[in-house]
């Protein structure tokens, strides 16, 4: 088998995913923010200062890319690096839940054509560091036989982040984002220096 490769980076599928997820935890939450944490910005005096009263829930998305074999491939690869999973891993024991989301497309037109997304569980038993593959045979339907790593359905991609996520303060919320990126970065000096995998947040209240 060829080696996978995508025709995105990460940052264009967010703009599919952002808005998909959010939709979703509305059902929920009355008011659901998404935010890129940058340390300058989110964590400045002036948002310590307006945020400092709140209390809400967060939840982590990492956008991931999807990759196929060739042009005329029909199935679409799914990476996940394991200095993810020991992100979410370490997110989770901070009352932080963190999935992964990935578009099903073969092509930009496929992207821009409200694609079905797969929502992956990234806390699994297994405490070591791995990678998965996981294959989806057709983009235009959402393929769940991998169910050890996905959600059946909306709903139950819904209770998981609820049950999970614990409330806190701003000052909480900006310390564990700190922490998972610690953690994420691990012993890689390469992303280190290019700044390691980021999670999209979702502050919900």
């Amino acid at each position: 088998m060829g080696k996978a490769t995508s025709f995105i980076c990460e940052h264009t599928a967010e703009y599919v995913l952002i808005p998909k997820l959010k939709e979703i935890l509305r059902k929920r939450f009355d008011i659901v923010t998404p935010i890129y944490y940058w340390i300058s910005r989110e964590n400045s005096n002036i948002s310590r200062q307006l945020h400092k009263h709140d209390i809400f829930k967060v939840v982590g998305l990492y956008s991931r890319r999807p990759k196929l074999i060739s042009a005329n491939s029909q199935k679409i690869i799914v990476k996940i690096n394991d200095q993810i999973f020991r992100a979410a891993q370490y997110g989770m024991g901070l009352g932080i839940p963190i999935i992964a989301g990935c578009p099903l497309v073969k092509n930009l037109w496929e992207l821009g054509n409200n694609p079905n997304c797969v929502w992956i569980k990234l806390c699994l038993d297994s405490k070591e560091s791995f990678e998965r593959e996981l294959e989806f045979a057709q983009s235009h339907s959402y393929v769940n036989h991998l169910s050890e790593f996905t959600f059946a359905n909306e709903e139950d991609l819904l209770t998981y982040l609820t049950e999970r996520s614990a409330s806190m303060d701003f000052d909480s919320a900006i310390s564990s984002f700190r922490e998972i990126k610690r953690c994420s970065e691990g012993a890689w000096e390469f992303f280190r220096y290019m700044g390691g995998y980021k999670p999209v947040y979702f502050l919900l209240k």
